[in-house]
């Protein structure tokens, strides 16, 4: 016997509504994560999984819905594969924005740093983000030695080509990238210097602006 159509997938979607709670727990939770996160939180592969696992399942759902004894593709018989679909579509969208915050973050520590990140932040990376980080720099490193650019010397524009800082830390000797003149700053110092020489310090937080 044939079971009706409008019946078995009326039922099917109200338990998938009951159930939008569970297919979305794990999705939600990574958007809550990073959105709390000042740089990104810990890499939580087991839940990516999970929610791809869910993606999965909810497509097969729609297709064994489809494909049942009775189906007619009347109005009350696709509500219950419509469900499972839209609900696959909404997992989706929320992991792929979980995932391109994740990006967009990784490529901001590059252009607020100005230099590579500390292995703390390397720590809440998986390796597929650690890939992309270093591949990001390889390219923006490239275009900067083919144009002969320092394209995050001056994250804000520059008002006058010397800034008065405090040194918060040591940080011995280098060669200014501007000038191209050996400096030597320490703890405790107060200095006027090119902008373009120590940009990169004040944005890694080892120098502050002197008021």
């Amino acid at each position: 016997a044939t079971v009706a159509a409008p019946a078995v997938a009326g039922a099917s979607a109200r338990r998938c509504l009951r159930r939008m709670d569970q297919y979305t727990k794990e999705v939600v939770e990574l958007l809550q994560d990073v959105e709390k996160a000042a740089f990104v939180p810990p890499s939580q592969p087991e839940k990516v999984e999970a929610v791809v696992s869910k993606m999965t399942a909810l497509y097969k759902r729609a297709n064994d819905l489809q494909e049942a004894d009775g189906y007619d593709g009347s109005p009350s018989a696709v509500m219950g594969p419509r469900v499972c679909m839209l609900t696959l579509a909404r997992l989706q969208r929320c992991l792929l924005a979980y995932l391109r915050c994740r990006m967009e973050r990784i490529e901001q520590v590059r252009w607020d740093l100005a230099g590579a990140m500390d292995d703390a932040s390397k720590a809440h990376l998986s390796r597929h983000e650690l890939s992309y980080s270093e591949r990001f720099n390889e390219l923006l490193a490239e275009f900067q030695m083919a144009y002969d650019l320092d394209l995050t010397r001056d994250y804000q524009p520059p008002e006058d080509l010397y800034v008065r800082v405090n040194v918060l830390q040591d940080i011995g000797q280098f060669i200014g990238p501007e000038s191209g003149q050996p400096l030597e700053l320490k703890r405790g110092d107060h200095t006027l210097l090119r902008r373009g020489d120590i940009e990169h310090l004040i944005r890694q937080g080892l120098l502050e602006h002197s008021r």
